[in-house]
Parts: structure tokens; C-alpha cells; sequence
């Protein structure tokens, strides 16, 4: 499980260098407004994630009633990346809007075709965005696509400060897809950013772009947690969780197949390194 924060010109003015400091260990930067124009604050977030270590991807509000609106979103969205460098990002396509659910089931998911069509043809990643009762009213047909699936869900409305745990696991969002993230809360804070702000956490890694893996072939210890610290590694609990996920081990408490699963994995010289 990774923490990070999903932020848009509302959050204002950035800290990134405190947001790292705090542990961010990832973001999702708001990239066009309504109107067609980047997010004000889009450039300055993307260069902040840049000079700090920080992976990034970016999203699109979508309020596309129309195939030929959706392809013009999906268009700029491209177009913003490739006049920064950026040829390689994942658009997570943020399905939510009122005026959405009107459309219907078939169409909604025409719409959402088209603008996943026209990001995977210019070379980048495509995901959903939506929340648990969007996606389980099945304003469009989930079903359809095997995209990732960043899910929003608020189980409870106090505060949160970045260094606390989320939620716990029993309020996780259930969908049909895997879990890529979670958006536990819009009343978030962190060091940095003087707003409240959205926190989330990443269960697939998504800035991984070459597996590493332990290949150690001698390690002494007949658990997990005292294989990896007999070659190095950390065996703590957090750590451990980090190595699961990057294993597609998914809702690691650490029971005992689950350890046992990385145990093999690692004898084997097979377990991916988070």
C-alpha cells in the first residue's frame, strides 16, 4: 500500500519538497478544466513532482455528452502531455457528473470508449476514476473495459492527517475489477498544502518501470519477515505490504498463506522488489 494525494489550482500554490518530506509517495494532478484549458497550477505541479521524486499521473474531469466532446477532451488532455515532454503517463478518465447519469448505460460507455480509444492511440495508459455508488449504479457497463479502476469512497467524515492510517481494509471499496486505488477522504491534510486535499492510497505501484526482483538464493529464517532481514531487507509489517502489492498479493494482513506465497517467491528468486 503506497500513500499519496490527488490535487487540481484548488489546493493553490504547492510545496512539493514538504509534500515528499511528509511521504508522498505519489500524485494525481488535475491536467484540464471545462473549458479546455490546462489547470492553472497543472505546469507547477507536474515541475514540483519532477524536481522532488515524486511519480505522477493526471486526470480528466469529463462532462462529455456527446462522442465528439469526449474525443475533444481526451484530445487536449494529449496534447497538454506531449507539449510538456511527457510521452509516457496514465489519463485516469474521472466519470462522475451529474449530468452523466441521464445519458444511459449504452451511451456513457460509448463515451468513455471513445476517450480510452483516443488516449491508447496517442501512446498513453487510460484509467477510471469514479466513486462506489457511480460505479455500482451502473450508469456504464464496468464491465466493458479492463482498464484500472480508481475508486472514491468516504467511509468517515472526520478529518485526516496524512500520517494516519487510512480507513480500515473493511471499508475499501468492493468492485468487480481489481483494486488500484483508493480515495478515502476529500478532508485530507499534509505539510505543504495549505487546503484540504484528497488522500489516497495506491495498491499496483504504477511508476515501476523496470522489475526488480530479490535473487538472493541463500537467506536463513523459516518466515518472511526473517528471510529478508537475513539478506538486508526490511521485514517490518509496512514493508512487507509494499512487497505484496508489487506482487499482486492483494489485502495483505499478513496471514500465513500470504507469507508463505512471498516466502516461495523469494527461494525461487522470483519476488518483486516494491
Amino acid at each position: 500500500m503506497y500513500k499519496g494525494i490527488d490535487v487540481s489550482e484548488h489546493q493553490g500554490t504547492i510545496n512539493w519538497k514538504k509534500v515528499k518530506a511528509a511521504g508522498c509517495r505519489f500524485a494525481i494532478l488535475r491536467a484540464m478544466k471545462q473549458n479546455g484549458k490546462a489547470d492553472i497550477q497543472f505546469l507547477a505541479n507536474a515541475r514540483g513532482c519532477q524536481e522532488n521524486g515524486i511519480p505522477y499521473e493526471v486526470y480528466r474531469y469529463t462532462y462529455a455528452l456527446l462522442p465528439t466532446e469526449a474525443l475533444e477532451e481526451a484530445k487536449q488532455v494529449v496534447q497538454l502531455l506531449q507539449s510538456q515532454g511527457n510521452r509516457q503517463c496514465r489519463i485516469w478518465w474521472d466519470v462522475e457528473d451529474k449530468s452523466l447519469e441521464k445519458l444511459g448505460r449504452e451511451v456513457l460507455t460509448g463515451l468513455i470508449r471513445t476517450a480510452e480509444n483516443t488516449i491508447l492511440g496517442a501512446g498513453y495508459d487510460f484509467g477510471i476514476y469514479t466513486d462506489q455508488a457511480f460505479y455500482q449504479a451502473g450508469h456504464f457497463d464496468a464491465s466493458a473495459f479492463d482498464c484500472p479502476f480508481w475508486i472514491a469512497r468516504y467511509p468517515i467524515s472526520r478529518k485526516f492527517t496524512f500520517a494516519e492510517n487510512p480507513p480500515s481494509e473493511e471499508y475499501k471499496p468492493r468492485i468487480s475489477h481489481p483494486l488500484f486505488a483508493w480515495q478515502y477522504t476529500s478532508k485530507g491534510s499534509i505539510s505543504g498544502i495549505s487546503t484540504p486535499v484528497d488522500l489516497d492510497v495506491c495498491y499496483m505501484p504504477f511508476w515501476k518501470t523496470k522489475t526488480e526482483y530479490y535473487l538472493e538464493e541463500v537467506f536463513h529464517g523459516s518466515s518472511i519477515s526473517a528471510a529478508l532481514e537475513s539478506i538486508g531487507a526490511d521485514g517490518s509489517y509496512h514493508y512487507r505490504e509494499e512487497i505484496a502489492a508489487a506482487n499482486q498479493i492483494l489485502d495483505y494482513k499478513g496471514t500465513s498463506a500470504q507469507n508463505t506465497r512471498m516466502l516461495e517467491l523469494l527461494r525461487t528468486g522470483k519476488l518483486i522488489k516494491p
